[in-house]
Protein backbone atom coordinates (compact mmCIF):
# COMPACT_ATOMS: atom_id res chain seq x y z
CA UNK A 1 0.00 0.00 0.00
CA UNK A 2 1.30 3.09 -0.94
CA UNK A 3 0.27 5.18 1.81
CA UNK A 4 -0.59 4.27 5.46
CA UNK A 5 -3.32 5.70 7.55
CA UNK A 6 -1.14 7.88 9.81
CA UNK A 7 -0.55 10.01 6.30
CA UNK A 8 -4.22 9.87 5.13
CA UNK A 9 -5.90 10.93 8.60
CA UNK A 10 -4.11 14.21 8.23
CA UNK A 11 -5.53 14.42 4.73
CA UNK A 12 -9.48 14.15 6.67
CA UNK A 13 -8.85 16.68 9.67
CA UNK A 14 -8.81 20.02 7.70
CA UNK A 15 -12.41 19.59 6.02
CA UNK A 16 -14.11 19.69 9.70
CA UNK A 17 -12.15 22.49 10.94
CA UNK A 18 -12.19 24.59 7.88
CA UNK A 19 -16.16 24.13 7.14
CA UNK A 20 -16.96 24.20 11.08
CA UNK A 21 -14.66 27.65 11.02
CA UNK A 22 -16.39 29.04 7.96
CA UNK A 23 -19.76 28.06 9.62
CA UNK A 24 -19.10 30.24 12.28
CA UNK A 25 -17.57 33.66 10.20
CA UNK A 26 -20.86 33.10 8.27
CA UNK A 27 -23.23 33.30 10.62
CA UNK A 28 -21.44 36.05 12.34
CA UNK A 29 -21.39 37.66 9.21
CA UNK A 30 -25.28 36.86 8.81
CA UNK A 31 -25.56 38.55 12.20
CA UNK A 32 -23.84 41.56 11.32
CA UNK A 33 -25.34 41.66 7.92
CA UNK A 34 -28.76 40.81 8.30
CA UNK A 35 -28.55 38.41 5.21
CA UNK A 36 -30.22 35.22 4.88
CA UNK A 37 -27.74 33.81 2.83
CA UNK A 38 -25.56 34.02 4.89
CA UNK A 39 -27.36 31.86 7.56
CA UNK A 40 -27.82 28.93 5.21
CA UNK A 41 -24.23 29.10 3.89
CA UNK A 42 -23.34 28.83 8.02
CA UNK A 43 -25.87 25.97 7.96
CA UNK A 44 -24.56 24.03 5.18
CA UNK A 45 -20.84 24.63 6.46
CA UNK A 46 -21.93 23.16 9.91
CA UNK A 47 -24.08 20.42 8.38
CA UNK A 48 -21.15 19.38 6.09
CA UNK A 49 -18.41 19.32 9.20
CA UNK A 50 -20.60 17.24 11.17
CA UNK A 51 -19.99 14.78 7.82
CA UNK A 52 -16.85 15.16 7.71
CA UNK A 53 -15.91 14.29 10.80
CA UNK A 54 -17.55 11.39 10.57
CA UNK A 55 -14.13 10.60 7.94
CA UNK A 56 -11.54 12.34 10.14
CA UNK A 57 -12.78 10.32 13.49
CA UNK A 58 -12.74 7.15 11.69
CA UNK A 59 -8.95 7.19 9.66
CA UNK A 60 -7.79 9.15 13.21
CA UNK A 61 -9.05 6.57 15.11
CA UNK A 62 -7.30 3.35 12.98
CA UNK A 63 -3.89 5.92 13.00
CA UNK A 64 -4.02 5.49 17.19
CA UNK A 65 -5.19 1.73 16.35
CA UNK A 66 -2.23 1.17 15.01
CA UNK A 67 0.64 2.61 17.85
CA UNK A 68 -1.60 1.68 20.68
CA UNK A 69 -5.10 0.10 22.16
CA UNK A 70 -8.32 1.05 22.71
CA UNK A 71 -7.15 1.39 26.73
CA UNK A 72 -5.08 4.29 26.09
CA UNK A 73 -7.92 6.17 24.77
CA UNK A 74 -8.85 8.08 28.02
CA UNK A 75 -4.93 9.03 28.29
CA UNK A 76 -5.13 10.78 24.45
CA UNK A 77 -6.34 14.62 25.02
CA UNK A 78 -6.33 15.68 21.31
CA UNK A 79 -9.35 12.84 20.55
CA UNK A 80 -11.39 13.21 23.62
CA UNK A 81 -11.07 17.17 23.02
CA UNK A 82 -12.28 16.68 19.39
CA UNK A 83 -15.15 14.66 20.12
CA UNK A 84 -16.46 16.86 22.86
CA UNK A 85 -15.96 19.65 20.07
CA UNK A 86 -18.13 17.30 17.46
CA UNK A 87 -20.93 16.76 20.49
CA UNK A 88 -20.83 20.17 21.22
CA UNK A 89 -21.42 20.99 17.48
CA UNK A 90 -24.10 18.12 16.78
CA UNK A 91 -25.84 20.13 19.96
CA UNK A 92 -25.47 23.27 18.34
CA UNK A 93 -26.47 21.74 14.69
CA UNK A 94 -29.71 20.41 16.81
CA UNK A 95 -30.26 23.35 18.54
CA UNK A 96 -30.33 25.33 15.31
CA UNK A 97 -33.21 23.20 13.68
CA UNK A 98 -35.08 22.53 16.75
CA UNK A 99 -34.94 26.48 17.36
CA UNK A 100 -34.86 28.39 14.71
CA UNK A 101 -37.62 30.61 15.15
CA UNK A 102 -36.33 31.43 18.95
CA UNK A 103 -32.75 32.04 17.06
CA UNK A 104 -34.42 34.41 15.26
CA UNK A 105 -36.08 36.19 17.42
CA UNK A 106 -34.07 36.58 20.86
CA UNK A 107 -30.88 37.85 21.03
CA UNK A 108 -30.38 36.29 23.92
CA UNK A 109 -30.87 32.75 22.79
CA UNK A 110 -29.13 33.99 19.56
CA UNK A 111 -26.03 35.05 21.59
CA UNK A 112 -25.59 31.98 23.75
CA UNK A 113 -25.77 30.13 20.66
CA UNK A 114 -22.93 32.16 19.14
CA UNK A 115 -20.99 32.27 22.65
CA UNK A 116 -21.66 27.97 22.30
CA UNK A 117 -20.14 28.22 18.44
CA UNK A 118 -16.98 30.45 19.15
CA UNK A 119 -16.48 28.00 22.61
CA UNK A 120 -16.75 25.10 20.15
CA UNK A 121 -14.41 25.85 17.27
CA UNK A 122 -11.90 27.01 19.82
CA UNK A 123 -12.34 23.67 21.59
CA UNK A 124 -11.71 21.99 17.96
CA UNK A 125 -8.84 24.61 17.17
CA UNK A 126 -7.00 23.55 20.43
CA UNK A 127 -7.94 19.71 19.94
CA UNK A 128 -6.37 20.27 16.38
CA UNK A 129 -3.23 22.07 17.53
CA UNK A 130 -2.76 19.14 20.37
CA UNK A 131 -2.96 16.53 17.25
CA UNK A 132 -0.48 18.36 15.42
CA UNK A 133 2.01 17.92 18.23
CA UNK A 134 1.03 14.37 18.66
CA UNK A 135 1.83 13.63 15.16
CA UNK A 136 5.10 16.04 15.78
CA UNK A 137 4.02 18.65 12.89
CA UNK A 138 4.94 21.08 15.00
CA UNK A 139 6.92 21.66 18.61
Amino acid sequence: MPWSITEIHPLFVHFPIALFATGLFFDLLAEILQKEELEQAGFWCMLMGLVSCLFANMTGLLAFLEEGSISDLPQFYHALLIWLAIIFFAALFWVRIKFQVDLRYSSMKRYLYFLGHILAVGILFYGAHLGAIVAERIQ
